[in-house]
């Protein structure tokens, strides 16, 4: 652990420990140490905006605390007298646990038990006239038992009550960040939220409803901006000729060297787990990391002038991925996207994933060794799968049955670079037909396992 020690206005010493969240050239979050007391420190590095957010941080903490919101205690607001950056310190609270952290661990019934919590939490927030604009899941910590409010950067205030509509927009955008799959949840998680409030005549939950279809769609396009450039989830890499986005969590130093040139990773066509003219598929190593690289080749002239002027299919399976991954639809984790031009019309494209143990759906239900229960188990998970799938209206184009992968128990889905998300109804109805019939054709012959599907047809 580090001990870079900053000096702060007031003459005492903050030491940094470890950073724990980065916004490059924007904001850094330390975990660090202040007259001997366990402290996090958020440190504004923009030059030209640094004071505003640094102003604002300080007014939401001292709203949340002078209308009664439980929230971390206010230690230091200054600047650090070495690099004259504004600082902002609050007490570490005991055993925190991010409401985030707190989701991921739990199963359905803890979870549920959060989402009440925080109908409590947010009811409290907007009966004392407070919004938070960025609303997430890291904006608030669990420490024995209580939920406390953090990063007052976004809160808004308003005199008394927040009204009704402001109301549903930020509770739409709460509930946005969990998986579609909870909506039939927020009847009752907005009954919950009801009992905090004073409204005579509350709307219907349906109205909530269509802020969190609006929100989500609105936090997609958000997240889609980003997946291609630098920012906290990505690293991204570009000079003559090269073009690289990195999952930040992921990168090494092995990693960068596999990226700077894939194909010295390949380990030959007899090994490979693809080869053909339009992609190669292969396993490979990045220190400790397993991946699965498919590089999408040049199929000749015509075809290399196309891919210098559209994304190409690389760049839609790492879209793609992610955007399954956002929708709570199960793939293997998108590691690296890059491209690489070995000539003016050689542009090769690279697709990193991380590698699952795994075998692919039409092996696994040919297996005469497994039993018909655990097939019928599996059938009705891959079902419940498609109907993730359908209801953000997204079609596969591909959709057999070795594309979809059975790795600890669950499907996943993979070979995106066809997928689409639809904005009608009917070009989304044609296509989605389309890929029903292509993974029923996988059991023509298997009629007892075509039997377990019936409700597709």
């Amino acid at each position: 652990m580090l001990d870079e020690r900053r000096l702060l206005d007031d003459g005492r010493v903050l030491h940094l420990l470890r950073r724990v969240r980065w916004l490059p050239g924007k904001r850094e979050v330390w975990q660090a140490r202040l007259d001997e007391q366990q402290v996090f420190a958020k440190l504004y590095l923009d030059p030209r905006r640094c004071q505003l957010h640094w102003q604002r941080e300080l007014d939401g903490t001292r709203a949340f605390q002078s209308r009664g919101i439980a929230t971390a205690e206010l230690c230091y607001a200054g600047r650090l007298s070495d690099a004259g950056s504004p600082v902002i310190i609050l007490t570490q609270l005991p055993e925190p646990q991010s409401l985030r952290a707190a989701w991921e661990e739990g199963d359905p019934e803890q979870r549920q038990h959060l989402l009440r919590a925080m109908m409590a939490v947010l009811a409290q927030h907007h009966q004392a006239g407070l919004c938070q604009a960025d609303l997430h899941f890291g904006n608030f910590v669990i420490s024995q038992g209580v939920t406390y409010s953090l990063d007052g950067d976004g809160v808004e205030t308003v005199e008394g009550e927040l009204d009704q509509q402001r109301s549903l927009a930020n509770l739409g955008l709460f509930f946005a960040q969990i998986p579609p799959e909870w909506e039939a949840s927020v009847p009752e998680l907005y009954g919950c939220y009801l009992t905090g409030r004073e409204w005579d005549q509350p709307p219907d939950s349906r109205r909530l409803l269509q802020q969190i279809q609006r929100a989500r769609a609105q936090r997609w396009n958000e997240r889609r901006s980003k997946l291609l450039r630098e920012c906290t989830a990505f690293i991204c890499k570009k000079r003559a000729g090269y073009y690289a986005v990195v999952s930040r969590e992921r990168d090494s130093p092995e990693l960068k060297t596999l990226l700077a040139d894939p194909d010295a990773s390949f380990p030959g066509r007899d090994q490979a787990l693809k080869n053909g003219n339009t992609c190669t598929v292969w396993a490979a190593r990045a220190g400790s990391q397993k991946l699965v690289i498919k590089r999408y080749n040049v199929k000749g002239l015509l075809h290399g002038l196309k891919l210098s002027t559209r994304p190409g299919r690389a760049m839609i399976s790492w879209e793609n991925a992610h955007r399954l991954l956002f929708y709570g639809i199960a793939t293997p984790n998108p590691i690296a996207v890059v491209k690489i031009k070995r000539g003016p019309l050689q542009p090769i494209a690279y697709f990193l994933a991380e590698a699952v143990d795994d075998v692919d759906a039409l092996s696994w239900f040919l297996q005469p060794a497994i039993s018909m229960d655990e097939k019928a188990a599996m059938a009705k998970k891959i079902t419940t799968l498609f109907a993730q799938l359908e209801a953000q209206q997204i079609s596969h184009g591909d959709l057999k049955a070795t594309n979809i992968l059975i790795a600890d128990a669950k499907p996943l889905l993979i070979d995106l670079d066809a997928m689409q998300q639809h904005e009608g109804e009917a070009s989304f109805s044609k296509a989605w037909k389309r890929d029903l019939q292509r993974f029923m054709r996988n059991w023509k012959d298997a009629p007892e396992i075509e039997q377990l599907f019936s409700s597709l047809k």
